[in-house]
């Protein structure tokens, strides 16, 4: 008798703990990365109560255990670019403290993520999100793990010092001449003016920046005065043109004018000479650039490249600045790069400009790719890396301890956690704007 009640007991019990668990999972349904369980019953054989009876029967006890599905739940569209889904195995690497530590460290599938008041990455609960860290240019990750943070803003500007501009020069342009003849006959210098196109070929410009991130303005005047060669006149900000050619190593020297000295002569585009200077030649072979040096009116013998490279050096003005909006602040030294220059029958064409300075930038958006590098974009153009996210798995996943509806604790039958880099080995890619639901069944529960 007393058996057939604990049979019926057993049974009502187990049933309470399988409506548990189903009840759990529809009540948490909603919760990102949740993953549903589910309730096996477990048969006892048991002896008969009778010792003479020799008969076994079946009972359901009480000892049911609860199984977690880990199958990937479906994706929604999220506009925050931090809510991310993980395409494949995996699990986000979140943390208590800032300092990764063992015992406070817990894995998700919930990539609902936003920045706290410092710029770290956190999920809804205030867990870190642990990943590589930047480097110190930040342009890709070391192998050293910490919470993620976004970019520090304003980024602060970076001088330019190095310049990098190829061009194709017509090589049906007509030779300037050096003399022109004048209304009365005489022939007098035929000196380069910003004012007459016909006293050059043709003019480029380029940006640099300085120490304070202003943005300043090279032009290239070009001057063709011979079949192979080409003299350039480098002008900056409108204000002076370079003063002296370049010496044997390419190297320049211009100082920006003061107002005083933009008085004395009269215009803020030539310097104390009469007018300006070629600052350097460029000699052509079939073609190509081979040379950047000192004026000469000698064409190259052969295709052997000397050098394109010239070293300017811009210095501030000794007195008040002319353009004040223009303040040179320090003195800036960079190489311009003329390699890839070529004098072709062709159109006037820019190939390449390039320089590797900008000015200082605020933190517009961040955005994660595939791969989880976390990147922070500016207002001046330039994109950094924040850092990479951390994706672990278990060999034992029906090990894992759930601490909440979707976050969960090593223990000995998960065993230690496999780390790696998403979109790499067994782990997934990362999709951004993209929450992944939970994978409870409705209608089977």
């Amino acid at each position: 008798m007393s058996s057939g009640f604990s049979i019926g007991l057993n049974a009502l019990q187990a049933n309470s703990a399988a409506i548990e668990v189903a009840s759990k999972n529809i009540a948490a349904s909603n919760v990102s990365g949740y993953k549903a369980s589910e309730y096996l019953f477990q048969e006892a054989l048991t002896r008969s109560l009778q010792p003479s009876s020799t008969g076994r029967f079946g009972t359901v006890g009480t000892g049911g255990i609860s199984r977690r599905s880990y199958a990937t739940g479906s994706t929604k569209y999220s506009s925050s670019p931090l809510d991310m889904a993980i395409n494949g195995d995996g699990m986000f690497v979140v943390g208590l403290f800032k300092e990764p530590s063992t015992e406070k460290t817990f894995y998700t599938r919930s990539g609902q993520f936003l920045t706290d008041k410092d710029g770290f990455v956190v999920s809804s609960s205030g867990l870190f999100l642990y990943g590589y860290q930047p480097n110190l240019d930040a342009s890709n990750v070391t192998d050293q793990i910490g919470p993620i943070r976004e970019p520090s803003s304003p980024m602060p500007p970076s001088p330019t010092s190095q310049a990098f501009v190829a061009a194709n020069l017509d090589a049906r342009n007509a030779v300037i001449p050096a003399k022109k003849a004048t209304v009365g006959g005489a022939l007098v210098d035929n000196v380069l003016d910003v004012n007459f196109p016909e006293t050059y070929s043709v003019v480029q410009q380029f940006p640099l920046y300085d120490k304070l991130g202003r943005q300043h303005a090279v032009s290239l005047y070009y001057r063709r005065v011979d079949e192979k060669l080409y003299d350039v006149y480098i002008n900056v900000d409108g204000q002076i043109f370079a003063p002296t050619a370049a010496d044997a190593t390419g190297k320049i020297e211009i100082q920006m004018p003061s107002k005083a000295a933009a008085a004395t002569t009269g215009s803020t585009t030539t310097t104390t000479t009469a007018s300006p200077k070629a600052a350097a030649t460029f000699s052509f072979f079939e073609g190509k650039l081979v040379n950047v040096g000192a004026p000469t009116l000698t064409p190259p013998a052969n295709s052997d490249k000397k050098n394109t490279v010239l070293s300017i050096t811009l210095k501030p003005p000794t007195g008040d600045a002319v353009d004040p909006s223009l303040l040179l602040s320090d003195e800036i030294s960079f190489k311009l790069d003329f390699g890839g220059t070529t004098n072709y029958a062709s159109g006037f064409e820019v190939k390449n400009v390039e320089q590797d300075g900008y000015a200082s930038g605020s933190l517009t958006g961040l955005t994660v790719d595939d791969k989880g590098f976390l990147r922070g974009q500016f207002t001046n153009g330039r994109t950094v890396v924040a850092g990479q996210l951390q994706l672990a798995t278990f060999r034992g996943l029906g090990g894992l301890r759930e601490v909440s509806n979707n976050v969960y604790q090593t223990t000995d039958q998960s065993g230690d956690p496999i780390l790696g880099a998403p979109a790499g080995g067994v782990f997934g890619s990362i999709r951004s704007n993209s929450v992944e639901e939970a994978n409870t069944d409705m209608a089977g529960e």
